[in-house]
C-alpha cells in the first residue's frame, strides 16, 4: 500500500535514500507480496531469490534455499530489487539460522537507477508487442509486450516462451536467457510514431515482478532508429518520485477491511503467521466498549470518486438524499489523488475518457503513484467495445457495470453496493 511518509534525499547524486524502519519494511512486504525477484551478490557471484518470510520482529528475512549457495554465516551481502519501474539496492548480511538462509533486514535502502540514458514507459492501451529470437531456427523465443524503452535497450513482459528447435512452449524463468546471450533478432512493432523495428540485441536479466519480465540492450540500432525512439522518449519523460510505503499503515488498512494481512503481525508465504509483536499494527486495547447496537445496525453510506464530470453527469440518478452511495467528484489530476489520499473511498467509478485522453493512461499513472489505495476500480459504461473490455481485462480490472437507460437503476445500485 503506497502513502506519504518522509524520505531522505541526497539531492548532490540526485538519489533517494529510505532510512525509516516503517518505510523499509514497507518496500520489503511489497517485495514479497508481488513476488518480486531479489538479486544478491557475494565474492562477485549473483544469486537470484525471493522472499519467504519477512519476520520484522527478528530482524530478518527468509530466502530460498539453493544448491549452489556457498555463502558463510555473517557474510557482507549486497542486493537489489525492481520496482515501481526502476531499480533499488541495500547492504544486508547473509545469516543461517537453523540451517536455513536468511538475508538481515537493511537499515537503509537506496534508489540507484542501472540505466545510462533516460527511458520511458508504454501505457497498457499502446500494446507494444516484441519478439525476441536467439537465433533463427535455434536456442529460445520470446513474445512480449513492452513496458519501457530507451536509445539502448528495453523491458518486456514475457508473454511466452519456447523452444525454437522444436517449437515447445517453456515457463519462464531466471535461466531463461544467461546474462549476455546474444539475441539474433529483436522486432519491436511499433513505438508509437516509429515504423517496425528489427535489430539485434543482448540479454541482460530474467525477473520476476508479478510477471516474469526480459531486460534486454540493442546492438548495432541504426542512428536512424535511435533518433525515432528519442523523439518519442523525450516529450514523455517525467522526474522521478519515490512513492512512499508504511507497513504499519497497510496492516491497519487490512485490519479495518478484513483483507488478508488482518492480524498478522508480518507477512508469512504458506500461511504460517509471523512472530508477535513484529513491526506492524497496534493491537486494539482490551476491553474497548463495542459500539452501540443501533449504531452497528444503521447501514453506512458508501463513498464513491467519479472521475470526470461527464459520468458524474450521467450518473446523476445516484444523487439523492437517501442514496446510499455518496459520489465524490474527480475533475482534475489533483482533485482525484487528494480525494483518494483524504476520502479514501470505496469505489472510484471511471468511463473509458478523461478530459479527452484514454482513462488506461489515467489509472496507470494514479497506480503508478501509489495513490489507489484500496478504492476498488469499476468501469461504467454504455455500448463499451470489446476491445476496451478486453484492456481493462488486461490491466486485471473485472468490474464493468453497463449504466441503464431510463428509470430501472435500482439493479444498478444493488451492483455497486455489493461491490463496495
Amino acid at each position: 500500500m503506497a502513502l506519504f511518509s518522509k524520505k531522505k534525499s541526497n539531492k548532490a547524486s540526485g538519489s533517494f535514500t529510505i532510512t525509516e524502519e516503517d518505510e523499509v519494511l514497507g518496500y520489503l512486504d511489497e517485495v514479497f507480496r508481488r513476488r518480486v525477484s531479489v538479486t544478491f551478490y557475494h565474492n562477485k557471484k549473483a544469486y537470484e531469490t525471493d522472499i519467504l518470510l519477512l519476520e520484522a520482529k527478528n530482524g530478518v528475512m527468509r530466502i530460498q534455499q539453493s544448491s549452489s549457495m556457498r555463502i558463510p554465516h555473517g557474510a557482507d551481502i549486497s542486493a537489489g530489487f525492481p520496482m515501481d519501474k526502476t531499480w533499488w539496492t541495500f547492504k544486508t548480511k547473509f545469516a543461517l539460522i537453523k540451517e536455513k538462509p536468511y538475508l538481515l533486514i537493511p537499515k537503509q535502502i537506496r534508489h540507484a537507477e542501472r540505466r545510462a540514458n533516460q527511458r520511458t514507459n508504454f501505457s497498457p492501451r499502446e500494446q507494444v508487442k516484441v519478439t525476441i529470437l536467439e537465433g533463427l531456427g535455434s536456442g529460445k523465443g520470446v513474445f512480449g509486450m513492452a513496458r519501457d524503452i530507451s536509445i539502448d535497450g528495453m523491458s518486456l513482459t514475457i508473454e511466452k516462451a519456447m523452444n525454437l528447435a522444436n517449437e515447445k512452449e517453456m515457463p519462464p524463468n531466471p535461466n531463461l536467457y544467461v546474462k549476455g546471450t546474444r539475441l539474433a533478432m529483436v522486432k519491436i512493432n511499433r513505438v508509437p510514431g516509429c515504423p517496425l523495428i528489427e535489430t539485434m540485441g543482448t540479454a541482460h536479466r530474467v525477473h520476476r515482478d508479478n510477471k516474469w519480465i526480459l531486460a534486454i540492450s540493442f546492438y548495432k540500432l541504426s542512428k536512424q532508429h535511435q533518433a525515432m525512439i528519442q523523439r518519442f522518449v523525450e516529450p514523455r519523460l517525467l522526474d522521478f518520485k519515490p512513492t512512499r510505503r508504511s507497513l504499519k499503515r497497510r496492516q491497519e488498512l487490512d485490519a479495518q477491511s478484513g483483507g488478508p494481512g488482518a492480524g498478522v503481525a508480518a507477512p508469512s508465504r504458506g500461511g504460517a503467521p509471523a512472530p508477535s509483536g513484529a513491526s506492524g499494527a497496534p493491537s486494539p486495547p482490551t476491553g474497548a466498549p463495542a459500539p452501540p447496537a443501533a449504531q452497528a445496525a444503521a447501514p453506512a453510506t458508501k463513498k464513491a470518486l467519479v472521475i470526470g464530470p461527464e459520468l458524474m453527469e450521467t450518473l446523476d440518478f445516484l444523487q439523492t438524499n437517501d442514496s446510499p452511495i455518496k459520489l465524490l467528484p474527480g475533475n482534475t489530476p489533483v482533485g482525484i489523488i487528494k480525494t483518494l489520499s483524504e476520502e479514501k473511498p470505496t469505489l472510484m467509478l471511471c468511463g473509458t475518457e478523461f478530459k479527452g485522453r484514454s482513462i488506461f493512461e489515467v489509472l496507470e499513472k494514479i497506480e503508478n503513484m501509489g495513490a489507489m489505495g484500496s478504492a476498488r476500480v469499476v468501469v461504467c459504461s454504455q455500448n463499451m467495445h470489446a476491445k476496451d473490455k478486453i484492456k481493462f481485462k488486461m490491466m486485471k480490472i473485472e468490474d464493468i457495470l453497463e449504466i441503464p437507460e431510463g428509470k430501472e437503476t435500482q439493479g444498478f445500485v444493488d451492483q455497486l453496493l455489493a461491490l463496495a
